[in-house]
């Protein structure tokens, strides 16, 4: 059986993050290799991160097109679903929902939008803004 170590690389992107492998020797033995992100998964990372910034300018184009409301821009950008949106806010999955219509949105009081302040850690003056 061959040594089968995996290339690692420091890259400026991905090299703050050290990852622990382990490599098969001969004989059933193994050693452990403490180095950065390889190749592989390098570009896994670049892929999840495209996907992500793909999903955030998605729905900040529906928000400017007043099809979505300024929430299910910030629930992307924080990589949250309603579900977590809904505990970090401490209200209901469905209201949440429900708030992400723009219509309702533009209806809420003061007090949820601070809510919803809390749970992006911004001011609800922010939440009514779209960057």
């Amino acid at each position: 059986m061959e040594d089968n170590h995996n290339p690692v690389y420091k890259d400026d992107a991905y090299g703050k993050s050290r990852e622990l492998s382990y490599n098969y020797l001969e004989g059933g033995n193994f050693e452990r290799t403490v180095g950065f992100h390889g190749e592989a998964d390098r570009v896994v990372l670049q892929q999840a991160w495209d996907l992500f910034r793909e999903r955030i300018e998605d729905a900040r184009q529906r928000v400017l097109a007043g099809k979505a409301s300024p929430v299910v821009y910030y629930m992307e950008k924080n990589l949250l679903d309603p579900l977590n949106l809904s505990m970090m806010a401490g209200m209901s999955v469905w209201r949440v929902k429900w708030h992400m219509r723009p219509g309702v949105f533009k209806r809420l009081k003061n007090k949820t939008l601070q809510k919803y302040a809390d749970a992006f850690n911004i001011t609800p003056d922010q939440l009514m803004k779209i960057e």
